[in-house]
């Protein structure tokens, strides 16, 4: 094979991966367009995250070539964008499709990094991968936000369900480029466990890291701190548009343009994780992220207009913060042989926290409006702190 062509071709997907022209207009799509409440979205959302969690537990058995393979052939469909694009309105339908996308996008991910490293080390180019890598994210982060730019004027010129449509094509790229990648060659595998075995060593391992997590209470606390808050901040994206619907501001270029900056705070959140240290810096932040993310849904709750919007951009700061900074703690605490399980209980905990935030915010909006969907927000954030923030100083 020729590794420089994977690279190639592995840059176009990173590009085409997240450009999706209906990121700044989907919600509002689904509500206006099909008529389905945000109760119904978020309901659907929640139930994606479910599947998320399920598929994901088992996806952690997929160790050989044909399954890598077939995560290549199949993984690269993101669904959200046909979900949104189905022209149903009913909600069983749009359920199955956001769980499906759910699935699709569990067996996607990783597999682009592991290609990656493989394509790097058949050269013998391994050092080159923290570059490649960085690029890659970068190229994704790019593409959602020249996405995020366009969608609103391009919905302002044409529809909402021809700018959704457009999904489709871009998926279809996606799943062009992938079918193009070459899989690196593998010397031969270790041989397997016994079949009857390897699915009890699979729960086993599970039940050691839960063990493991339970009986170190610095690290149990850091994991669901970490976890809740990062779910409670996330969960701004799912109000956003309808903030700014509320507001006044119609489908266009100021709707997009608006969004554009909240991609730009996730960066910032990231490159901001890198430059935090260990010890109190690490515990200060874990703290200081749910109790700013509170704040910035009680401003987001009581500023009139758009003077609350800046608020919007400390959530997704926050959001992006959190993580990497808790991860490092953890990485610190655990064995090595248990690291990557009791890492992914952190996936896990943020997403069932946001299987359960998501509806909540979707009923409270179209209940009572979106002041209470931001009240819960804070009160999530601020319960977290209560209620795990000492076990979190007492690990320091």
């Amino acid at each position: 094979m020729d590794p420089d062509r994977n690279l190639r071709l592995l840059n176009v997907f990173w590009a085409l991966r997240e450009f999706h022209l209906w990121i700044p207009i989907w919600i509002v799509f689904l509500t206006e367009e099909r008529g389905f409440s945000l109760t119904d979205v978020t309901v659907a959302e929640g139930c994606s995250w479910w599947g998320w969690c399920c598929s994901k537990c088992r996806r952690a058995r997929w160790r050989t070539a044909g399954g890598v393979r077939s995560r290549w052939r199949w993984g690269r469909r993101r669904w959200r964008s046909p979900s949104s694009c189905s022209p149903t309105t009913n909600f069983g339908i749009l359920l199955a499709s956001f769980l499906f996308w759910s699935v699709a996008s569990t067996l996607m991910s990783g597999a682009d990094m592991a290609l990656l490293f493989d394509t790097l080390k058949v050269g013998g180019r391994e050092g080159e991968y923290e570059r490649r890598a960085g690029r890659g994210h970068a190229l994704a982060w790019a593409g959602a936000g020249v996405a995020t730019l366009a969608g609103g004027p391009v919905a302002a010129a044409t529809s909402l369900r021809v700018v959704i449509f457009t999904g489709t094509v871009t998926c279809a790229a996606l799943v062009v480029v992938a079918l193009l990648l070459r899989e690196v060659p593998r010397s031969a595998p270790a041989p397997a466990p016994e079949a009857a075995g390897a699915r009890d060593g699979y729960w086993r391992s599970i039940g050691v890291a839960f063990r493991e997590v339970w009986h170190a209470p610095d690290v149990r606390a850091v994991i669901l701190l970490a976890g809740c808050a990062t779910a409670a901040a996330h969960a701004v994206g799912y109000l956003v548009q309808p903030y700014l619907l509320d507001r006044g501001i119609e489908v266009g270029v100021l709707f997009s343009l608006l969004q554009v900056p909240t991609i730009a705070a996730g960066v910032v959140g990231a490159l901001l994780a890198a430059r935090l240290g260990g010890g109190r810096t690490t515990t200060m932040a874990m703290l200081a992220v749910p109790i700013a993310a509170a704040g910035a849904y009680g401003v987001l709750g009581t500023a009139p207009g758009l003077a609350g919007f800046p608020a919007i951009l400390v959530l997704y700061l926050a959001a992006t913060l959190l993580i990497p900074v808790a991860s490092g703690y953890v990485n610190r605490r655990t064995s090595s042989e248990r690291r990557a399980t009791v890492l992914s209980m952190q996936g896990m905990v943020t997403s069932l926290t946001m299987a359960a935030l998501a509806p909540g915010f979707g009923f409270a909006t179209d209940q009572w409006g979106l002041p209470w969907a931001f009240a819960l927000g804070a009160g999530v954030s601020l319960a977290t702190v209560a209620v795990l923030g000492k076990p979190v100083v007492r690990s320091r």
